[in-house]
């Protein structure tokens, strides 16, 4: 079978989102599966002129010898017509990989109507739809999607040895202070600005923060959050690390203490997943497809988004109890077990690839 995967900028980038489609990638390719990725520029022009490279994409290669194409949700802009185009001029089947709808995250409700509407469409046109939450289902079928043409495949989990728990450095380490650490890129939808408060108000020396994440996606809200950490005087207890290499990020996952991700929206988190896998209890928000990692009370504890005094009480819950923090630290563990490794999330879309190529059109 010879398919193509169409992605928007570079698929190496250090995102939830394309780390699932580079492991599908890298599990085709082991499979004898011969894939090609089509990176489609990330350019940053207009939302609307990425309409534009359709154009191009149409006629960038020969789509008739592939079987598949598996597209990243992402590029949907570049996918509007080139879908239409593509169904009307071959057989080749195509697949969407949703990792998160893109109306959803609009700031205004203008650019959510009609970003909803090419996203629609787009989807509208494809032979399968895969989701990586049953939350994300749920929404592909409000907008229209046929339940039946969706495939929930959680993302994998893999962190950070199989089937055994991480060595527990918090157990012999200087209890002086406490670390929470978030892992999200700097930007309005993952709400660093609320957890900022959260912190101010508990006013404990003890507890620190540390955050990692790309602080250039939105360079000018990282400048606000930053003003707002020194407006705070919380310079001492805030560190910013930018973006790291899974090495490195695999060193504060072990050292730190309780893991928070305060997201607005979020379709499934792996960062919780990896967080889970090393053994931290979670403080997160209630939205997308989180609670279908954590349950409020068991591995920690969920609250509304943007409410930085419900995100401040559950931090302190588990910061005031030594006991409660390992409870749910073990079971957010125990509850990996139940994840996919990314073995089984490339053996679950190969399997999706392998049945639609067979299936006819219409």
């Amino acid at each position: 079978m010879k398919i193509a995967t169409i992605v928007l900028g570079d698929i190496d980038a250090l995102t939830g989102g394309y780390l699932y489609m580079r492991k599908a990638v890298e599990y085709l390719r082991a499979h004898g599966v011969e894939t090609e990725v089509v990176r489609i520029p990330a350019l940053p022009v207009p939302y609307l002129l990425h309409l534009c490279s359709t154009i191009a994409l149409c006629f960038r290669f020969p789509w008739r010898r592939y079987a598949v194409v598996l597209e990243d949700e992402m590029a949907h802009p570049a996918l509007c017509l080139f879908n239409h185009w593509l169904t009307v001029t071959t057989q080749t089947k195509i697949v969407v990989i949703v990792h998160m709808l893109w109306w959803k995250a609009a700031r205004n409700s203008l650019k959510a109507r009609y970003v909803r509407f090419i996203e629609t469409h787009v989807l509208k046109t494809a032979d399968r739809v895969i989701a990586n939450s049953h939350h994300t289902k749920a929404e592909l079928e409000t907008m229209g999607i046929p339940g039946a043409s969706i495939t929930v495949i959680h993302p994998g989990c893999d962190l950070p040895l199989s089937g055994t728990r991480a060595p527990d450095p918090r157990e012999a380490r200087d209890r002086t202070t406490l670390q929470l650490l978030t892992v999200a890129n700097i930007t309005p939808l993952k709400g660093l600005d609320t957890l900022i408060e959260a912190l101010a108000r508990l006013n404990d020396p003890a507890l620190t923060l540390d955050i990692i994440g790309d602080e250039h996606r939105e360079p000018r809200y990282s400048q606000r959050l930053k003003a707002r950490v020194t407006r705070y005087g919380l310079e001492n207890r805030v560190r910013f690390h930018g973006q790291q290499p899974p090495d490195k990020l695999a060193s504060y996952y072990a050292d730190a203490d309780i893991f928070v991700l305060p997201s607005l929206c979020e379709a499934f988190g792996i960062v919780v997943a990896e967080a889970m896998a090393f053994g931290l209890p979670i403080v997160a928000t209630r939205c997308g497809g989180i609670p279908e990692l954590v349950t409020d009370g068991e591995n920690g504890f969920l609250v509304p988004p943007n409410d930085s005094a419900s995100l401040a009480d559950a931090i302190q819950k588990l910061a005031a109890d030594p006991t409660l923090r390992d409870h749910c630290g073990r079971r957010s563990y125990e509850k990996t077990r139940n994840l996919n490794t990314w073995d089984e999330c490339g053996k679950q879309i190969f399997t999706v690839l392998a049945a639609i190529r067979g299936e006819r059109r219409g």
